[in-house]
């Protein structure tokens, strides 16, 4: 069995040293992991930790490796009684039902390239539909559910077709001005999740609903304090607080609204480790659709805090990894990183050859191998045919087109939006009837 084929293969020299992904260092040298090389996105020879992306990706995919210090740093003392905050907190947190997980139940069906376009149409029907119901709710109107759930079943089915689709929109484009177009965001992440997971039709409906509007209760409040951008003062928290209860009095006068969709709306707040609010539920105590709305809510804010912080998919993806056990179950994290890949469509990444890629479609199989577009050459100059490569094809190809880290939109004048038409042909005609060509 070659070295690609698994991480056992190796027997570790006696010069090596174990050390958990926790305390690892820029300039350690990587000889070896406790996971077959093939599904990591690192060159199987080994490699130096040159930059902090790669510490990241590691912490997500591993438990311990081990390093070679003739080669790179060492490990820096550590007590073994000494524990981080984090590393408490787990120890602390309950433990959690396992979940089901069903990936085959929706295969896709169509490419990217035929689901673009829905995703973009699908939302903004869907940015105008929630305009809608926040002004209904000001109004003490009705929100217009069965439109809601007639949009939500067509986005549904476009995320089923192939969800890369709408991650692709998501991450590439600037959605509506909606109050609350970060709930509609939230709304497809968790719709990605669940049919990754493969819940019944129902209750991803309900899900798709209860997250759209978990922050409907956001619409009694001034606009200046929803569009507020950082942190909130203490008392602007509580009032922050007040607007989950909102939210489920105005579902509450709905005709014949579903009990799943009040309880998503309820709890969406709540976190694992029972510091959320409004009741500090814990645990299994936590409905599993509410649990899932707070991790697509969680996600969606690492998102917006990227657009400052100079983050990308990618880096807020490992970023949610640190929030496992203690805000979020772990297997939920561990699926959500599965549904989405660990470089989601739309990422820009950098390969082993200097040249930078942009991400356009997962390997169902092999979430760690996407396919890419390789855009520019080594030395970050933009090619004039782009080369599309498909890292799981071979295993020669892998290595050497290997990502070596994420960059954030923007990274060398590069965005992905300007790429759609390139990649995915220009589209022609209008609506429902428009074609990429």
């Amino acid at each position: 069995m070659s070295s690609s084929q698994s991480s056992s293969a190796s027997k570790p020299q006696s010069h090596w040293i174990k050390v958990h992904v926790r305390d690892l260092v820029l300039g350690m040298f990587i000889i070896e992991l406790d996971r077959p090389w093939r599904d990591t996105p690192f060159p199987i020879n080994g490699f130096h930790l040159r930059k902090f992306d790669q510490v990241q990706t590691l912490r997500s995919l591993c438990e311990t490796v081990f390093i070679d210090p003739s080669k790179g740093a060492s490990p820096r003392s550590r007590e073994p009684t000494k524990l981080t905050i984090l590393s408490s907190a787990r120890k602390r947190a309950p433990e959690s039902s396992v979940l089901k997980v069903c990936p085959d139940a929706y295969p896709r069906t169509r490419s990217v390239k035929q689901e673009i376009d829905s995703a973009a149409r699908l939302y903004s029907q869907l940015d105008s539909l929630l305009c809608q119901a926040i002004d209904n709710a000001r109004a003490h109107e009705p929100l217009g559910l069965e439109e809601i759930y007639k949009l939500g079943r067509e986005v549904i089915a476009c995320v089923i077709r192939n969800p890369d689709g709408f991650i692709w929109y998501l991450n590439t484009s600037e959605q509506g001005d909606c109050l609350l177009k970060h709930s509609i965001r939230a709304a497809v992440w968790s719709t990605v999740f669940a049919c990754h997971v493969g819940f019944p039709r129902s209750d991803i409906e309900a899900l798709f609903v209860g997250t759209l509007l978990a922050d409907i209760g956001m619409a009694k409040f001034p606009e200046e304090f929803v569009r507020k951008n950082g942190p909130f003062s203490r008392a602007e928290y509580l009032q922050y607080q007040k607007h989950v209860g909102i939210g489920v009095d105005i579902l509450n006068i709905e005709e014949n609204i579903d009990p799943q969709v009040v309880r998503i709306v309820r709890a969406h707040h709540e976190r694992h480790d029972g510091r959320g609010f409004p009741r500090r539920q814990r645990g299994d105590q936590i409905t599993m659709l509410a649990q899932i709305a707070n991790l697509a809510y969680s996600y969606e804010r690492l998102l917006k805090r990227s657009t400052r912080a100079d983050l990308s998919p990618a880096v807020a993806v490992s970023q949610l990894y640190k929030q496992r056990k203690i805000k979020l179950a772990d297997q939920l994290v561990y699926e959500f990183i599965r549904a989405l890949g660990m470089f989601p469509a739309g990422s820009v990444v950098e390969l082993a050859t200097g040249e930078i890629g942009i991400v356009t479609e997962q390997n169902v199989n092999q979430r760690l191998t996407p396919k890419i577009a390789v855009v520019t050459t080594a030395r970050k100059q933009m090619k004039n045919k782009f080369e599309l490569i498909n890292q799981n094809a071979s295993k020669e190809q892998h290595l050497v087109k290997s990502i070596t880290r994420s960059l954030k939109r923007g990274a060398y004048s590069i965005d992905p939006a300007q790429f759609t038409d390139s990649l995915f042909g220009k589209r022609f005609g209008f609506g429902k009837l428009g074609l990429r060509l």
